[in-house]
Order: C-alpha cells, then sequence, then structure tokens
C-alpha cells in the first residue's frame, strides 16, 4: 500500500483545487515561511480523520475553510481526497484503488466518502487500523512531536510500539468486550431485583385467591337477601306515597283561598298609594320652593358682606398712597444734589489720569533699552558655560574609562589566583571520584546478579499462583452454583413454613383447634401426616381433599372434647378420625395398567391403617385405558385431570393450587433436611476454596516483588550514581582543561588593557588645564552679567509701579462714570411712580362713594326676604305631618298583608316537604334499582312483579342483609384476577430465570475473552518491544558512533498492559542524567533512531517528516538523509524542508508560493527526469 495523490481544495490557504502526485521514493516540500507548507500536512492529518482542532494549528472547524484574501471571497467547501494503492491488499477492502474523501461545509455540516460513498468516521478507522496509517502513528512526525517523543508526552513512546505490534485492534476489541461485561453486569443486577419482587409477589398470589373464592361465596348469599329485600321494601312504598298525594291535594286548595284574598287586599292599597304618591309629589314642590327662597337670601348676605370688605380696602388704599406721596418729595431732591457732586469728580480725575499716562510711556522706553543690554551679556555667559559643560563631559568619560580599566586589571588578577587555587583542589577531586567509581561499579555487578536470582525464583512462584488460582475460580462457580440452589430450597421452606404457621386455607374452626390448648391440641391434620411424591400430587388430593381437614384423634373422648370446645366458643363445625376404630382391611383388586395410590405416599406405620381405609381401593392410571376395567376400583388420572369411581366420573382442567395442600409438614421436613444437606455441601466447598487461597496468599509472600523492586531500585540508583561519577569526572577533566585556557586568555586580556589606557591617561591631564582656564575667565563675565542684570531688574520694577497706579486712576474714573448713570435713571423711575400714585388716589376715591351707596341698599333688601322665609316655612309644617299620617295608615294595612303572605308561604313550605318525601321515595326506589343494577346485574322492573320466595319481616330481611355486608367488608378488598396474575407472574418468573442463566454465561465468556485479549496483546506488545529495542541500539549507533550507546527499558515490566518506556542515551561520550539533557539536535536524532527502529519491525505505507531536521547541523543531516533513502526502498517519504541538503536528496519536489497573498499554489520539479 502507498500513497498516490492529494487532492485539496478550500482548505485553508488552498483556495484552488491542488493536486499532489507521490511516486516511490521521497518526495520534498519547501517553500519560505507563511507559504503554506505545513498544510499539506494538516490536510492528510484532516482526512484520515483528525478530530482534535489544536493538532490541525486552528482554533475551530471553520477556520479550515479558506477565509478570502484581498482579491478573493471566502470559500464556503473545504474539501480533501487522499488516494491509496492497495495492490498489497493491506487494506481491508476488495478494491486496488481507495479514496478517501473528507468534507467540511461553513454552516457546520461534514461528511465522510470512501470510494465516493458515504460512510462514518468510525468506518475510515476501521479501514486503517493497524495499518501504521492513524493521526497519532509514526507515519506523521512533526517537528513538535520529537520533543514528545523525547518527554513521552501522553505516552507517546508505548502508542507508537503498540501500532508497530499491531495490538490497537485487541485494545478496541478488550474496550468493547468491558464495555459489554458492565452492561451484562448491570442486567444480571436487574433481573436479580426482578426475580427478588416476583418470588416475594407468588408467596401471597395462592392466598389472594382462596380469598376471593371466599369473597364470591358470600356475595352469592348476599345477592338473594338483597332482591328479596327490596322485593319486600316495594310493599310499604306504595301505601306511603298514596297517603303523601292526599295530604299535598288538602294543602294545595288552602294555599288557593289565600292568594284570592291576598289578590283583593294588594289592589285597595295599590289605589290608596297613588293618592299618597300625589301627595308626596306637592309636598317636594313646597320645600323645593322654600329652599330656592333660602339661597337667594343666602345669596344677599353675602355680597353685603363683600361690599364691606371692599369699602374697607379702598380706605386702606387711599391712605397708603398719600403717605408714599409725602416721602417721594424728599428723595428726589437729594437725588438731583447727588447727580451735580458725582459730575464734579469726574473732570478733576480725568485730568489725574492724563498725567499718569505721559509718565508710563517714558519709563517704558527706558526698561527696553536696559532689557537690550541684559540680553547681550546672558548670551555670552551662556555660550562660556556650554563650553565649559562639554570640557566637564570629556573629563568624566576620561576619568570613568581610567577607574574602569584600573577595576578590570584588578579583577582579572584576582580571578587568575582563584582559578589557580581551584586547580590545586580539582586534582584531589579526580583522585576521590575515581575511587568512587571503581566501588559503584563492583557493586551494581553484585546487585544485578542478585536481581537475576530473584527473578527466576518470581517466576516459579508466579506460574504456582496462576494454577492454583484456575483451580480457584473453578470452585467459586460450583459454589456460586450450590449457594443458588440453597437459596432456592431456604426460599420454598419460607414460603411452606409461612402456608403452615398461618394455616392458609383451613376453616376457622380448625385454627382454632389448633392454637386451643383445652383438648389434644397436638393432634394432626390428615394433610400433616402424608407425604406424595411432587407428580402425583394433585391426582391424589383430588380423592383426599374432603378429608385434608380431619383431625386425627386417639379415641372418641378426644374427639367429643374438641366439639364441646367448639359449641362453646361458637367457632364452628370439625370433621376428626378415630384413630382406635381403623383395623383389619381386606385386599382389593388393581387394574390393569395403574399403580397402587400407596406406593407414591409416605406415612407413619401409626397411621397405616387410617391410609388403607382412605387410599386401599385407590389407582393411578398413566392412561385412560385403566378406567374400562376399574372393577369397583377408584382410578386416578397421574395429574389428576379425571377421578373414576365406582359409578361416577368427574374430572377436567387442573387448577393452579391444586396439589399445594397436602403433605405441607412432611414437605417443609424434607426440606429441611435437603436444606441441611446442601449448606454441608456448600460449607465444604467454602473450605476447599479458603484452602486454596490460603495457598495463594503463601504463594504471594513469596513472590519477593518488593525484593525485585527494592533490588530494581538499587540497580538503577547505582547505575545512576555511576553514570553520575562519570560525568563528574568528565566534567572534572573538561573544567581542568578550561580553566588552563581560561589563565592564558587573561593574561592576554591584562597586558592589553594595560596598553588602552595610557592615551586615555594623557587626555584626561590636559581636560583638566583647559578646565582651570576656562573657570578664571567666567569669573569676570559673570560679574558684568550681575550688574547689567541689577539695572534691569530696577528699571522694571519702576515700571511696574507706574502702571499700578494708572490702572488704579482708570477704574477710579470708570466707577464714577456708572455711579453717575445709576443715579440718572433711579432719579427717572421715581418721577414715574409719582404719576402713578396720584392717578391711582383719585380712582380710589370715586370707588369709595359708589361702594356706600351699593351696601345701605343691599341691607334693606335682606330684611324684607327675612321676614317673607317665616312665612313659608309656616305652610311647609303643616303640609308635612298630613304626609306623615296618610303613610303610618298605608303601613299598617301593608303588615296586615304580609301575614296573610306568611300563611300562604308555610303552606308552600309544607307542600314541598311532601314534595321532597315524594322524591325522597323515589330516589329510594331508584337507589335500590341502581344498587341492584351495579352490584348484582339484576333489573328490577324485571322482578317487581315476582311473587316473595318467604314471608320473613322487613326488619329481619335489613338485618341479614346487613349481617352479609359486614361479612364482605370484613374479607376487605379481594383480587378478582389472582388466579390469572399467578400462572401470568409464574411463566415470567421461569423466563427471566432463564435470561438470568443466559447473562451468566455471557458474563464468563466475556471474562474469558478479556483474559485471552489481554494475554495474546501483552505477549505480542514484549515481542515487538524487544525486537524495537535491538534495532534501536543498532540504528543509534549509526546516526552516532559505535562508541556511543542507548537503550530502551520498561518502567513497570510487571504490569505490560500500561507499563511505560524509558530511554537511555549517551551521546559523544556524554553521560546524561536524563534523556531532556540533550541538545535539539541529539533530541531528534535520537527520535529518529526510534523511528527507524520501528520501520525496521513494521515499515509504514508512507511517513511524513514535517521540519524535523531543522536542529541538525550539516554533518548530521547527511546521516540523516542516507537512512531514508536506505529506508525509501519499503517506504514513501514526503519531506517538509527548509535544509538544501535535505532537498538534494530527495526524488521529486513540490515549491510551495504565495504569489497571490493569501492563496498557496505549487510548483512540482522532478529531478528523477532531470538526471
Amino acid at each position: 500500500m502507498r500513497l498516490k495523490s492529494l487532492e485539496i481544495k478550500g482548505f485553508k490557504s488552498f483556495a484552488d483545487k491542488t493536486v499532489l502526485h507521490f511516486d516511490e521514493g521521497i518526495t520534498g516540500v519547501i517553500g519560505p515561511n507563511g507559504c503554506g507548507k505545513s498544510n499539506i500536512v494538516d490536510s492528510i492529518r484532516w482526512v484520515i480523520g483528525e478530530h482534535k482542532i489544536s493538532n490541525l494549528r486552528s482554533e475551530n472547524l471553520e477556520s479550515l475553510v479558506f477565509n478570502g484574501s484581498k482579491t478573493r471571497s471566502a470559500s464556503g467547501l473545504a474539501e480533501v481526497s487522499l488516494t491509496f494503492e492497495n495492490t498489497k491488499n493491506l487494506l481491508p477492502t476488495e478494491f486496488n484503488t481507495v479514496t478517501v474523501t473528507r468534507k467540511y461545509y461553513k454552516n457546520g455540516e461534514s461528511e465522510y466518502r470512501l470510494n465516493d460513498v458515504a460512510c462514518r468516521l468510525k468506518d475510515i478507522h476501521n479501514l486503517f487500523m493497524d495499518t501504521g496509517v492513524s493521526t497519532d502513528s509514526y507515519a506523521i512526525i512533526e517537528l513538535g512531536m520529537v520533543d514528545d517523543i523525547i518527554k513521552d508526552k501522553e505516552n507517546s513512546r508505548r502508542k507508537m510500539l503498540e501500532q508497530a505490534a499491531g495490538i490497537t485492534i485487541y485494545k478496541t476489541r478488550k474496550k468493547e468486550a468491558k464495555l459489554k461485561l458492565d452492561a451484562t453486569e448491570q442486567d444480571l443486577a436487574r433481573i436479580e431485583d426482578l426475580l427478588f419482587e416476583i418470588n416475594n409477589q407468588l408467596k401471597s398470589l395462592e392466598s389472594q385467591a382462596k380469598k376471593a373464592e371466599k369473597y364470591f361465596e358470600i356475595k352469592k348469599e348476599y345477592k338473594e337477601v338483597s332482591i328479596e329485600l327490596a322485593k319486600a321494601a316495594l310493599e310499604g312504598f306504595n301505601i306511603t306515597y298514596r297517603d303523601l298525594n292526599h295530604q299535598q291535594q288538602a294543602e294545595v286548595d288552602k294555599r288557593i283561598e289565600l292568594e284570592t284574598s291576598i289578590a283583593t287586599e294588594e289592589a285597595a292599597l295599590q289605589q290608596e298609594k297613588l293618592g299618597f304618591i300625589e301627595q308626596e309629589k306637592a309636598l317636594q314642590q313646597m320645600q323645593h320652593a322654600f329652599n330656592d327662597m333660602l339661597d337667594g337670601l343666602r345669596n344677599k348676605e353675602s355680597e353685603k358682606n363683600l361690599s364691606a370688605q371692599r369699602l374697607q380696602y379702598l380706605k386702606e388704599r387711599e391712605g397708603s398712597l398719600n403717605e408714599f406721596l409725602q416721602k417721594a418729595g424728599g428723595q428726589l431732591k437729594g437725588l438731583d444734589e447727588s447727580i451735580q457732586f458725582t459730575s464734579l469728580q469726574i473732570k478733576d480725575d480725568e485730568v489725574k489720569l492724563e498725567e499718569f499716562e505721559g509718565k508710563l510711556d517714558e519709563l517704558k522706553h527706558a526698561v527696553e533699552d536696559k532689557r537690550k543690554v541684559f540680553d547681550e551679556k546672558r548670551s555670552s555667559i551662556d555660550e562660556l558655560r556650554r563650553e565649559n559643560q562639554a570640557i566637564q563631559r570629556n573629563q568624566f568619560e576620561a576619568e570613568k574609562k581610567v577607574a574602569v580599566a584600573d577595576t578590570s586589571i584588578q579583577n582579572l588578577q584576582r580571578t587568575i589566583v582563584q582559578i589557580q587555587e581551584e586547580k590545586a583542589q580539582r586534582q584531589s577531586q579526580l583522585q576521590q571520584v575515581e575511587a568512587d567509581k571503581k566501588i559503584k561499579e563492583e557493586e551494581l555487578e553484585q546487585k544485578k546478579t542478585d536481581l537475576q536470582q530473584l527473578q527466576d525464583h518470581h517466576e516459579f512462584t508466579k506460574e504456582q499462583i496462576l494454577n492454583t488460582q484456575n483451580l480457584l475460580e473453578g470452585l467459586r462457580q460450583e459454589l456460586a452454583e450450590e449457594s443458588r440452589k440453597l437459596d432456592s430450597k431456604k426460599n420454598e421452606h419460607a414460603l411452606l413454613k409461612s402456608l403452615i404457621d398461618s394455616m392458609e386455607g383451613y376453616p376457622e374452626s380448625v385454627k382454632f383447634l389448633h392454637k386451643n390448648t383445652g383438648w389434644n391440641h397436638e393432634a394432626p391434620l390428615l394433610s400433616d401426616i402424608i407425604y406424595v411424591k411432587e407428580e402425583y400430587r394433585a391426582a391424589v388430593e383430588n380423592v383426599l381433599e374432603p378429608y385434608l381437614n380431619y383431625y386425627i384423634v386417639n379415641n372418641l373422648q378426644e374427639g367429643l372434647q374438641a366439639i364441646h370446645l367448639l359449641d362453646d366458643n361458637k367457632k364452628g363445625k370439625a370433621n376428626f378420625f378415630l384413630q382406635d376404630k381403623f383395623t383389619g382391611f381386606e385386599e382389593h383388586h388393581q387394574p390393569n395398567g395403574t399403580i397402587p395410590a400407596l406406593s407414591v405416599v409416605e406415612i407413619d406405620a401409626k397411621y397405616s391403617n387410617l391410609a388403607k381405609h382412605l387410599l386401599g381401593n385407590v389407582f393411578i392410571a398413566e392412561n385412560e385405558e385403566a378406567l374400562r376395567d376399574s372393577n369397583g376400583a377408584v382410578v386416578l388420572e397421574k395429574t389428576g385431570k379425571y377421578v373414576k369411581g365406582k359409578y361416577s366420573l368427574t374430572g377436567g382442567s387442573v387448577g393452579l393450587f391444586e396439589g399445594k395442600k397436602i403433605g405441607r409438614a412432611k414437605n417443609l421436613e424434607k426440606l429441611t433436611e435437603e436444606i441441611t444437606a446442601q449448606e454441608i455441601v456448600v460449607h465444604n466447598l467454602k473450605d476447599v476454596i479458603q484452602s486454596r487461597h490460603n495457598e495463594v496468599i503463601a504463594f504471594n509472600e513469596q513472590l519477593k516483588e518488593n525484593a525485585i523492586k527494592q533490588t530494581q531500585q538499587d540497580i538503577n540508583n547505582l547505575t545512576n550514581h555511576v553514570f553520575s561519577l562519570q560525568n563528574k569526572l568528565e566534567n572534572l577533566l573538561h573544567l581542568e582543561e578550561t580553566s588552563s585556557k581560561r589563565v592564558e586568555d587573561l593574561q592576554e586580556q591584562l597586558e592589553a588593557n594595560h596598553d588602552a589606557i595610557s592615551s586615555t591617561r594623557d587626555e584626561l591631564e590636559k581636560f583638566n588645564t583647559q578646565l582651570e582656564e576656562l573657570t578664571d575667565k567666567m569669573q569676570l563675565i559673570e560679574q558684568d552679567y550681575a550688574s547689567a542684570e541689577q539695572e534691569y531688574s530696577f528699571a522694571t520694577a519702576t515700571f511696574n509701579d507706574s502702571n499700578l497706579q494708572f490702572t488704579k486712576q482708570q477704574s477710579k474714573v470708570i466707577s464714577l462714570k456708572q455711579e453717575f448713570e445709576f443715579k440718572s435713571n433711579q432719579l427717572n423711575d421715581l418721577q414715574v411712580q409719582i404719576e402713578s400714585s396720584n392717578t391711582q388716589l383719585t380712582e380710589a376715591a370715586s370707588s369709595i362713594a359708589e361702594t356706600a351707596t351699593a351696601l345701605q341698599e343691599l341691607e334693606t333688601l335682606v330684611i324684607t326676604m327675612l321676614q317673607n322665609k317665616e312665612g313659608e316655612e309656616k305652610k311647609l309644617n303643616e303640609a308635612d305631618q298630613a304626609y306623615y299620617n296618610l303613610r303610618n295608615a298605608l303601613t299598617e294595612k301593608e303588615s296586615e298583608l304580609r301575614h296573610k303572605q306568611k300563611s300562604k308561604e308555610g303552606i308552600d313550605t309544607l307542600l314541598n316537604e311532601i314534595k321532597d318525601m315524594l322524591t325522597e321515595l323515589k330516589l329510594q326506589l331508584a337507589g335500590m334499582k341502581e344498587r341492584l343494577n351495579v352490584e348484582f346485574k339484576v333489573d328490577l322492573d324485571a322482578i317487581i312483579d315476582e311473587p316473595r320466595t318467604g314471608d320473613t319481616p322487613l326488619e329481619e330481611l335489613q338485618e341479614k342483609n346487613e349481617r352479609q355486608r359486614k361479612r364482605l367488608e370484613n374479607i376487605g378488598e379481594i383480587n378478582p384476577t389472582a388466579i390469572e396474575a399467578y400462572t401470568e407472574m409464574k411463566k415470567r418468573y421461569e423466563f427471566i430465570l432463564e435470561q438470568k442463566n443466559d447473562l451468566v454465561t455471557a458474563k464468563d465468556s466475556l471474562m474469558l475473552t478479556i483474559q485471552e485479549v489481554e494475554a495474546t496483546a501483552n505477549q505480542q506488545f514484549l515481542d515487538t518491544f524487544n525486537a524495537v529495542r535491538e534495532n534501536f541500539q543498532k540504528v543509534f549507533k549509526a546516526l552516532f558512533t559505535e562508541d556511543d550507546t542507548a537503550d530502551m527499558v520498561l518502567v513497570d515490566p510487571e504490569n505490560l498492559a500500561d507499563t511505560g518506556i524509558d530511554i537511555v542515551a549517551k551521546p559523544k561520550g556524554k553521560r546524561p542524567s536524563s534523556i531532556g539533557q540533550l541538545s535539539g539536535g541529539e533530541k531528534t536524532l535520537t527520535a529518529t533512531a526510534l523511528l527507524f527502529a520501528i520501520y525496521l519491525i513494521k515499515p509504514a505505507p508512507f511517513c511524513i517528516l514535517d521540519e524535523v531536521d531543522a536542529p541538525l547541523d550539516d554533518a548530521n543531516v547527511g546521516k540523516f538523509t542516507n537512512m531514508i533513502k536506505k529506508f525509501s526502498e519499503n517506504s514513501q517519504f514526503i519531506i517538509v524542508t527548509h535544509n538544501k541538503q535535505t532537498m538534494s536528496a530527495v526524488d521529486v519536489i513540490y515549491g510551495v508560493t504565495m504569489q497571490e497573498a493569501g492563496v498557496s499554489k505549487l510548483v512540482p520539479v522532478d529531478f528523477r527526469s532531470l538526471n
């Protein structure tokens, strides 16, 4: 099987349809960073079923679809197809060419196709299982995965070996088997619960059926009494119904007479009410007129009060206006004088303002002259200061260089002395490490010898344990089977004992005698002394059914004693066999084809005469032929289907509970014996199992696993210690060599520092001289600068003072002008207010005269209206008194009428009571009819004309009916379908029991399958590991040197199913404490060695290497490419690389470019055609 082609469309940066053809040999994929090379590897991972999105370097599935660029729109579909050539039939399919396609749409839908036929992801996984092709196989290796292999991230080394061993299918089978085993155990638990529940239900169904039979018998008697009671009750209904009808007619006549009288009186009363209403209307009109007069009087009084208040207000207003006019005259004079004074002040201050402005201009010109002189002095001194700062910086730099050089020289001298002291100490350390290493190597050899002896003893003991455990498993299965039998018998014993203790199915008289100590209560029942073989129980019980409730007493005296007890306590009747009366029995003729009933019966010897009396002439037939020549004998069918007497034949279907009553006590005794025997069997098996278990414990104690682990731990510690000492020795030698070279380098640096610092010291002296000269020059110039600065400051201060005086004078003039304007406005406003007040004073005087005249007129009108009000009020009181007299007379007549209506209502109530009694009679009749119909399905109309069956009084029939009803209630609720339910439940119990046995068998089979799969997978893994280990050692030396060593070690050899794998690598004489301390290139070569070691066992059909050679130098790249060329004879190699040397080793090369931003393109080159 090999890769044939890869087709990509719309996947990541491959917007257009792109096809890569893979031939035999090595195919290279090259291109600059970010052009989409690794997207090719991602597409192969994706199409073969990768579902972990982080392994595809994406955040979600939508990001796998081409998202568009500046010039292209986004794609709606990502599609990748990978075609294999299946000529060697490595893939489990009949096709020579297999194409796997995966599609993803941006709307979230996706699909897999196999040769363009829709399939599931599981089908893809099954197709590639154990072929070396999967998302996590050793067929696809990226640079990051090299570090995962070195660090054994997520147990990656073991996964690669499992794929090479081809045990993936075993692990899948084991996982499926464990899931089925879990499901089977859950089903078994549910079935056990069901069996327990059903078994409990079966115990109660038999008693429920017996209870139902008794209930139906009592209900039959109850039905007959209820029908007779209904006929007797119907005779009394007719008489009561006739009397009630006569009484109803008399009361109806009385009611009609009262209704006539009430109607006449109501008509007369209605006429009087009409006159009363007219009088009421006249009274209301008089009341309304009087109310209107009162309203008019109140309105006039209000108008009079308002006029008085208005007159008072106008007089107060006139006084306030006169007072304001007197004050306004004085204010007008004061404002005029103030305005004239302010005008004179403004003229004087404006003259002073002009004088200040002229003086300020002169001072301003003087300040500008002084500032020009000051700026010139400041420029010259700033220049000198900058020059001084530059020289100071140069001086500081020179001083710093000299100080650093001196410090460096001192440090170098101290370092040389320190290194020489360390060399002396290192020599003594070397001697000590060599001695320690020799001692530890001797201890290591001794521990390896001890480990081999312990492992041999361990393997022998494990074989003994395995054999004993196999025996134990068989014994446990046998114990489980015997325990199930024991539990079954115990359940049957408990059910039978509960029936015997409760005497289920026996009459009350028998139960009473059984518990009463006033007679020989230990006397047995016939059903307790007989034991019948199970297959004949139904047949024998049919014959003995009438006698099973009989007590067996020794003599007549005991029987009479029991009968007296029953009579005294009113407990019914019982039957007895007198044991001393059964003597002397003759032999009976045995029909052909029969066996005597006594031959299938077991009974104590003292009851043998009784048995002969009952069953001496009874025989059991296998078929119906024996019926024809019975010759007076009683013949039974084996299963109880029929009983043939001398002149009779009884038979039919066999009841569900037939055969369950006879021999209960004997059955209980036999079950007790069987349970005891079964318990002995179970106990013996447990003893044997415990003995074998003790043997396993003894063997386990001999395993010495702890000693082996401790020895292995000691060997690992010693190995690590030896490696550590060797590394320490090599490090010390390396440090010795390094320190010698270091001393020579330090001497050279010391001489170079001395030469370099001499010129810097000369420059420092020169800078110090220049700095002293410049300092003297600056002192002279700074004196001139200070004098000019003082003159400039004095001129500026004089100007500021004058400017301040000018500003104050200017503000004073503006303030006086604003004050003059305000007082002028205030004078104008006061003159306007005086004119307005004079006008209002004139209007108020005229209003006062008008209001006084109107007030006098209103007072006269109010007095006249009060006199009219007294006359009208007197007329209204007289009319009101006449109205109330008429209303009292009408009230008396209405009271008499209501009394007659109450008499009529009493008659109506009596009629309703009679009607209710008639209705009650009808309801009783209907209730009786419905009860008979519901309880007994009897139609009252059908039996109403039938004569009564007796002359029993109604009260006695009611008492008897109530007694029967209570008996039914005492029985309580019954299950009328108990018999049918018992049959169905029994069938279900047997079916579920059969299912349980099937599940137990399936569980054993699954456990055996898991053991077989584990054994096969572990053996294959161990064989593959040993082969890969041997190859790894050889390939490692080929990639490094013959002197370099490497090894693979199982972390936990006792647990092959889950053990990890350690790699020990020692390239180039190194002794690293862990493989993680190797360099990047060494890690890559070590991982490559492991990969090719696996390829020697099971080469993958193809191998994809994504920039794995990046950490390698040129020499190691050569070894890497030579190894790939060697393995390319059996496998295809696709290499993504940046290395030119790797590029030169490929047969076909694909260049990935991005000529259009964001869109990857392919450029193929076949070097074989060039050759």
